[in-house]
């Protein structure tokens, strides 16, 4: 809160011609020699901007209108886009976004590992929007409103987006934010949730739900039903990560999974294992890297952090150790 007297912080407004695209998907401006980058702009457009940070070296600024726009500016599905942190180029066609993406990491390579690649295949790309299998939304009750917030933070914020569905999510949950609020709001222990893990395998979903406090039996009760209704697997975090524990269904300790089908793979993962958060990229990576690595039988591979063995059993299946 603001100090009782203080002045609100006056933003002053500009116009800026935006010529490069930062690391982070912000758009670099240069004003009276001092660069500013810009949330919500990209290369080749004037903008209308408000300056929000000065710094010694650079200003940072959030655009309010583009006055001449980029090619590859597009309408973004969602209209929480420019504040919501869970993702952050969707004005950009996903093209220019594979670019941006592919120049960051030959950049990164050059510029710390002194590497530049002799060949670089082309970018792999997959659908745009629901694609998202693994995610951490924060939970907030908002008093002034008696809501619950579900959601990921906004841009550069500690504050939980409003949004009542997720374009990027996986739609089995993307689709269920609202109700993820209603469920919350209807808890014992609405103010003591802070977040929700999400996890995804080709056919089931769990929801991994922190709780500071210990729940009451009715709040119990409420979630199981919720993951029967919805046919979601429901676990309790009540401290670390080790305290995850499932409360439904109860009667099966089965994983989650997915299938890697080129390598005749069925891989079982616990929510709160790491995993790609894009199945369908994963596939094409897996495939691409056993390719490029043409393992014959008795050859040796190290598979440095292999984690499930994502890779490294499609390895194996070659006869390589």
């Amino acid at each position: 809160m603001s100090r009782r007297g203080a002045k609100p912080k006056v933003f002053e407004q500009t116009e800026l011609y935006v010529e490069g695209l930062g690391h982070d998907g912000r758009g670099i401006a240069k004003r009276d020699g001092k660069l500013v980058f810009v949330e919500g702009a990209l290369p080749q457009e004037r903008v209308t901007v408000q300056i929000r940070n000065k710094r010694s070296r650079f200003d940072e600024a959030v655009t309010l209108a583009v006055l001449t726009a980029s090619p590859s500016r597009t309408e973004p599905q969602c209209p929480h886009s420019q504040v919501c942190g869970g993702c952050s180029l969707q004005y950009m066609h996903s093209e220019a976004q594979l670019e941006l993406k592919q120049s960051v990491l030959l950049e990164q390579l050059r510029h710390f590992g002194g590497i530049t690649p002799q060949k670089v295949t082309p970018a792999m790309c997959g659908r745009s929007y629901h694609y998202r299998r693994k995610a951490r939304l924060g939970v907030r009750y908002v008093a002034k409103r008696d809501e619950v917030l579900v959601g990921f933070r906004e841009k550069r914020s500690g504050f939980i987006t409003d949004i009542k569905s997720c374009h990027v999510l996986d739609s089995r949950i993307g689709n269920k934010i609202q109700i993820l609020c209603e469920l919350i709001r209807s808890l014992v222990a609405y103010r003591t949730i802070p977040q929700i893990e999400v996890a995804l395998g080709d056919h089931q979903t769990a929801l991994v739900f922190r709780h500071m406090e210990s729940l009451a039996d009715q709040d119990i009760k409420a979630l199981t039903y919720f993951g029967e209704q919805q046919n979601i697997e429901i676990y309790l975090q009540p401290a670390g990560v080790d305290s995850v524990h499932k409360i439904w269904p109860t009667q099966t300790d089965a994983r989650l999974s997915y299938r890697l089908a080129n390598f005749d793979l069925e891989m079982h993962f616990h929510p709160m294992d790491f995993t790609q958060v894009n199945a369908e990229i994963n596939q094409s990576m897996v495939t691409r890297a056993v390719s490029c690595l043409d393992p014959q039988p008795g050859d040796r591979v190290l598979d440095l952090f292999c984690g499930l063995g994502n890779f490294t059993l499609p390895l194996a299946r070659s006869g390589a150790e």
